[in-house]
């Protein structure tokens, strides 16, 4: 049995293992019975009859496939979707620098990938991937169209090393990309030639079948080929001969015919009909009212088995009664039948899932270190609208990824959380963490340099407002003359040194309760020095 089409293959060695056991052990209760036999009848004692170990044995074979769940032929769900969730996943390998479809197969895949993401519908939500001699996941899902195509333009083959072109990576990295258990449509567009020089056979299959993965494949290049350039002149191998790559077309038609998904092969030119990626691409989104999508998945086959397993019990329950009260086939019977129902994996249905921030921090109780699972966390918790929490993800990601290039990509993620909760200084200094990791990053240059504008150009903080409900004192005027109209009436010195002591300290006696009323009084004779309150008020 296949590993690919079970629901659990975690479990199949530990299935497999109980049933040898039970086997095992079978076998040694029949020897000890026929001695025990021999012992009290002789040796003309008949042997135990194996027709019922057998049929319990079959039972119990087949109760342990049923919990595997396989996964036999398709069925059609409805389920609510509008969008779909596309992986591009680029080769950056070095013979995707061979120019026999002018400039290069890289250009010209890069080219294609642009063109599909300008093609993608307004609910659509796509992530960048690239794989050489391993797969990388540089964007997690993102409706950002043209941050993606931004990305895609600057690829080029020095992005990974080694320089092999390792697929299956590729395409189990670009898997990591979707939230499990999601109901919406999702496939992976790979952007190829084709070719490995180390001929693997493992392309990643299998995983993408266990995640109901469409992959959709297209080819670049010729059969013919064309040399590897290596700084202007032609790659050599060890022998001094010049080395010539070739377009490997089957390699992906095989990956997309066992996904269920399609191949394009690019002309001379290095175009492929967009329009038809588009739609193989988008061909189980939802349309008309609710967005509903009809989805073919495959069917988890558990009824039969288990109905099959019951059967054999039955039949070896129909035994003579001293049978049926030895073993207790019909009460085993029961006992798996009802561990099947609890235990058969589920049918997707409209009831809600667990969230992905959920799911992740389930994950990360048992992982707590696991830095890919903190960044995961923190793109969902952001996507939830709750970017405090996720800046401590991604913080707790950065400090523990022991990969330079993941904690880079998880303090870039932290500098967007603080951007979204608008902590331009955090921000700053994340994106300063980034661009120390990654130099060439250029989505964290650009956001650093868009940081740096914001705070020299945020305005500074407006003085603190009275608080709300509190009434400006009123003048306390004492009784008697006016004392703007006494001093009117005052003579006027020339300047403050020459006032009159006792004309000063009078007026002053007058004017202490309201500085401000003294102060207008003295604006308007002129005697006010400057024209704008100082520091102080």
């Amino acid at each position: 049995m296949s590993a690919a089409r079970l629901v659990h293959p975690e479990w199949l060695a530990l299935v497999a293992a109980a049933w040898a056991l039970a086997a095992a052990a079978l076998f040694v209760a029949r020897r000890r019975a026929h001695a025990r036999a021999r012992r009290l009848l002789g040796r003309g004692a008949a042997r135990p009859a194996a027709r019922g170990d057998a049929l319990l044995l079959a039972a119990a074979g087949l109760v342990g496939a049923a919990l595997l769940g396989p996964r036999a032929g398709e069925r059609e769900v409805l389920v609510p979707s509008r969008g779909v969730d596309l992986v591009l996943l680029v080769d950056v390998s070095r013979s995707m620098d061979a120019q026999d479809a002018p400039p290069s197969r890289l250009a010209r895949a890069q080219r294609a990938a642009s063109a599909v993401l300008a093609g993608l519908g307004p609910e659509d939500r796509a992530a960048l991937a690239v794989f050489a001699g391993r797969g990388v996941l540089l964007t997690p899902l993102t409706p950002d169209r043209d941050a993606l195509a931004e990305l895609v333009a600057s690829l080029d083959s020095d992005l990974v090393r080694p320089r092999g072109s390792d697929l299956g990576d590729g395409v189990r990295r670009a898997l990591s990309a979707f939230e499990p258990g999601s109901e919406r449509p999702r496939a992976i567009l790979v952007l190829s030639d084709g070719e490995d020089p180390a001929r693997r056979t493992d392309l990643g299959i299998a995983e993408a079948l266990r995640a109901e993965v469409r992959v959709h494949a297209a080819a670049f290049g010729s059969e013919a080929g064309a040399p590897i350039p290596d700084h202007g002149v032609a790659l050599r191998d060890a022998r001094g001969a010049v080395v010539v790559t070739r377009r490997q077309a089957q390699r992906l038609e095989r990956l997309a015919g066992a996904t269920g998904g399609e191949s394009f092969r690019a002309d001379a030119w290095g175009e492929i009909e967009t329009g038809a990626a588009l739609a193989a691409i988008r061909r189980e989104v939802g349309s008309g009212p609710g967005g509903l999508a009809l989805r073919r998945v495959r069917a988890v086959q558990v009824a039969p088995l288990a109905a099959l397993a019951f059967l054999l019990l039955a039949a070896e329950a129909a035994g003579p009664l001293r049978r049926a009260l030895r073993r207790p086939a019909w009460a085993v019977g029961a006992a798996a039948a009802a561990l099947l129902a609890g235990a058969a994996p589920p049918e997707p249905g409209p009831g809600p899932a667990p969230s992905s921030v959920e799911r992740l921090e389930a994950q990360l109780r048992e992982r707590p270190r696991d830095a890919e699972l903190l960044v995961q966390l923190g793109v969902a918790r952001l996507e939830r609208g709750r970017p405090e929490e996720a800046a401590r993800a991604f913080t707790a990601a950065a400090l523990s990824a022991r990969d330079e290039e993941l904690a880079a990509l998880a303090y870039y993620d932290l500098g967007v959380a603080e951007l979204e909760a608008g902590a331009l200084e955090s921000a700053r200094d994340a994106f300063f963490d980034a661009l120390a990791l990654a130099p060439s990053d250029r989505e964290a240059r650009f956001n650093l340099e868009w940081t740096l504008d914001a705070l020299a150009s945020r305005p500074p903080e407006p003085p603190p407002e009275p608080p709300p409900g509190r009434e400006p004192e009123r003048e306390r005027r004492e009784p008697g003359p006016d004392p703007e109209e006494a001093q009117s009436e005052a003579p006027r010195p020339a300047e403050p040194a020459e006032l009159d002591p006792a004309l000063l300290r009078r007026w002053l006696e007058r004017v202490q309760d309201d500085l401000g009323h003294a102060l207008r009084s003295a604006a308007r004779e002129g005697r006010a020095e400057r024209s704008e309150p100082g520091p102080g008020w």
